[in-house]
């Protein structure tokens, strides 16, 4: 019996996606160690499919894949690790990266040293024509990044060599010095090579080549063989042959219903394999093809590789992948200016526009105002007054009315002077005044009859009417709060000029200064706690929700995983490299909020934490949504449809006891509601982290960060499943 030493071998491959047409029905194929395997195909007929299955990125529905030893992904086999080299069809490579830094990359997460990746660089550049060292990948041709790829994928000196068309778009005379040395290490070196190709006539170096075609592989032996047995002179030529006899058994299969490669005589040719002779060495022996009319024959016991030591748990070797994975965190940030200038600046510009925009008082307004008794008093030179009699004690006022006008332009609207009621009413209903006033003629007459009686028929004459637009609502309540005030004001100077007591004016209510904050505190304040929070938590969120996204899209994450990265360490090491962007954004966002607009009544060592914390939190959230969606587009609208319920229910601008019940449960469970009444308890009224109104909102935060940190875990073993 024919000893084997197979490097690859698939069984009875079933794979689809969907409801869809399978992509491979019952696929076999076998690749003999330190050979060269030619993989042919049209586009689209599953050739990639097929390498993405070999090397452990994707599954079968059924049958099997046996790869240096065992099933890919299982602890009897090297795939994925650093004894397989993957080139995959698109460029996979870190954009910012230059050439050099590439290899150190894929050197680093196979366990290479640096100075060994420098030699094997200056090798490698010579042979595939490389770009200079230190340009960058984005900035070079389709064909030079497909040669840093190829570089990428051999820098290691791999074990099994899987290229997909790494011969497209390039020069010839390359073409064919890249196939001398694919032909070099398969001799020399034991290595095997499995390839797919556009061009089918340079598979004529091929040890092996493989026809796949609609799920079924049409034929797998020698060149020489096929041409021999097809009667052809090109291997073009005999795809096509093939081809059109597979068209022509379509109806036979399915009447029959059977498997389609029972229908083809596979020649399975037992090519250049190695064997070991009775000192043990290794020696290439050839033997007869033979034929079979099962291709899914039993597959051999010895499918291991002659040396397999695997290192994938070696501590070295994670130490030197998570170096580079940092790394390549680390450049990703620093060679984005826009990046870079946004994870920096974003925080200060918030908490500037913030505290700038919201809660000021409203300015530029117009309030239309008809006097009857002073008219514009003299363009607003004219006070009135006030005569006291101290003999008779009798008060005596005059145009009182343009007392109370005097100033409005400064502190709340400026006066517009209309001649009657109508003119003035049609102004506020066009919009140029945000309300009118009344003043009629007997106004100061009014008000010393109430000065004196406190009641009687005058009394109706001492007052202003005022008509409002109350579609604004916030400019409406500003002006009617600001109009009571001022009135207020001017009528107790009035009684005191009068010489009457100021408190006739007082509600018989006395208000105690506060016990924590202040007795006017601006609306800014109580929105800044809430506001720290939810723009520190989403500020981490749109960076972090990106990243993994990115690193699939370039498809740097699946070649990283062929090399025995597994999905921890790729997310361990962003989570450690956004601490750092965390870090400097709450850094920024306390410093400038509490040295130019709040004052922090308790421990700002304890404030800062609680933001910190919070931030962690909001870049969990954006590493699930990385991980969970599969665009960027998608990711987007997650973020941003997320952060409107967020900052609508965390009580940050309006109070949760304003909600109804149910609003009022689902506010409490999200993660800012509960630290953001946290860090308003240690702004305004100065707890520590021991009281309990302090410590609920680490306790949250801490919770979400665990939950949403096992959720990520999760769904990256789902989406690998």
């Amino acid at each position: 019996m024919v000893s084997y030493d197979e490097a690859v071998v698939v069984r009875n491959a079933v794979k689809k996606y969907g409801s869809g047409k399978p992509i491979f029905d019952g696929l076999n194929m076998s690749v003999s160690q330190g050979s060269i395997y030619g993989l042919l195909g049209a586009s689209g007929c599953g050739k990639t499919t097929l390498l993405s299955c070999i090397v452990g990125i994707s599954s079968l529905d059924s049958g099997e894949i046996f790869a240096l030893g065992g099933h890919p992904g299982s602890k009897a086999s090297s795939v994925p690790g650093p004894k397989v080299g993957y080139m995959p069809q698109e460029i996979s490579l870190v954009k910012e990266f230059t050439v050099i830094g590439a290899l150190y990359y894929f050197g680093r997460i196979n366990g290479v040293e640096d100075h060994v990746i420098d030699e094997r660089h200056v090798f490698l550049a010579e042979l595939l024509q490389l770009p200079p060292k230190n340009q960058l990948i984005k900035q070079m041709s389709g064909g030079q990044q497909r040669r840093v790829s190829f570089a990428c994928a051999m820098i290691h000196e791999p074990e099994l060599l899987i290229l997909d068309e790494p011969t497209v778009g390039l020069d010839p005379v390359l073409r064919e010095n890249i196939w001398d040395f694919l032909y070099d290490l398969t001799r020399h070196k034991g290595v095997t090579v499995i390839i797919t190709t556009h061009y089918i006539e340079e598979t004529k170096l091929a040890d092996k080549i493989g026809l796949l075609r609609h799920g079924k592989m049409l034929a797998e032996m020698s060149p020489n063989k096929l041409l021999a047995k097809c009667r052809c002179d090109t291997l073009e030529e005999a795809f096509l042959r093939l081809s059109q006899k597979q068209n022509d058994s379509e109806e036979e299969k399915k009447r029959r219903q059977i498997n389609a490669s029972n229908e083809y005589l596979t020649e399975l040719e037992e090519i250049s394999h190695f064997s070991l002779d009775q000192n043990g060495n290794r020696t290439r022996r050839h033997s007869a093809y033979r034929y079979s009319t099962n291709p899914a024959s039993p597959i051999p016991h010895n499918l291991h590789p002659v040396k397999h030591n695997n290192n994938n748990f070696n501590i070295k070797l994670r130490w030197r992948r998570f170096q580079a994975l940092m790394i390549k965190n680390f450049i990703q940030f620093v060679r984005h200016p826009g990046g870079i200038l946004f994870s920096l600046a974003f925080p200060i510009l918030q908490v500037n526009i913030f505290f700038t925009a919201v809660g000021g008082d409203p300015q530029n307004l117009n309030i239309a105002v008809v006097n009857y008794e002073a008219g514009n008093c003299h363009s607003g030179k004219y006070l009135g007054r006030v005569d006291y009699s101290y003999e008779q004690r009798y008060c005596e006022l005059t145009d009182i009315s343009c007392r109370f006008l005097d100033g409005f332009h400064r502190t709340i609207a400026k006066n517009k002077f209309y001649s009657d009621i109508n003119t003035a009413m049609d102004s506020v209903r066009h919009g140029e005044t945000v309300g009118a006033m009344f003043i009629g003629k007997n106004f100061s007459m009014g008000l010393r009859e109430r000065l004196k009686f406190w009641e009687g028929k005058e009394v109706n004459s001492g007052e202003i009417d005022l008509t409002l637009d109350m579609g604004n609502r916030q400019i409406g309540l500003y002006v009617e709060k600001s109009i009571y005030d001022k009135f207020l004001i001017i009528y107790q100077d009035i009684i005191e000029e009068c010489n009457l007591t100021r408190r006739l004016m007082n509600v018989p209510l006395k208000f105690e200064d506060p016990i924590f904050g202040e007795e006017n505190q601006s609306y800014t304040k109580f929105m800044a706690p809430g506001f720290l929070i939810t723009v520190v938590f989403f500020l981490a969120t749109a960076v972090s929700s990106s990243i993994i996204l990115a690193d699939r899209h370039e498809g740097v994450w699946n070649r990283s995983l062929v090399q025995g990265v597994t999905t921890s360490e790729i997310l361990i090491s962003h989570l450690l490299t956004q601490i750092t962007l965390v870090v400097i954004q709450v850094t920024l966002t306390i410093s400038f909020a509490f040295t130019l607009y709040l004052e922090c009544h308790g421990s700002l060592a304890t404030l800062s934490l609680l933001v910190f914390f919070m931030a962690i939190c909001g870049m969990c959230y954006g590493f699930l949504v990385s991980v969970l969606c599969t665009s960027h587009t998608v990711a987007n609208y997650i973020t941003t449809g997320s952060f409107y319920p967020v900052i609508l229910l965390c009580g940050c601008i309006w109070p949760i006891e304003g909600m109804p019940n149910f609003l009022q449960w689902i506010s409490i469970i999200m993660p800012t509601t509960i630290p953001g009444q946290a860090a308003r308890n240690i702004i305004d009224k100065g707890y520590e982290i021991g009281n309990p109104q302090v410590y609920q909102g680490f306790l949250v935060v801490t919770g979400w960060i665990i939950i949403l940190v096992l959720l990520c875990f999760l769904g990256m073993r789902t989406n690998k499943s």
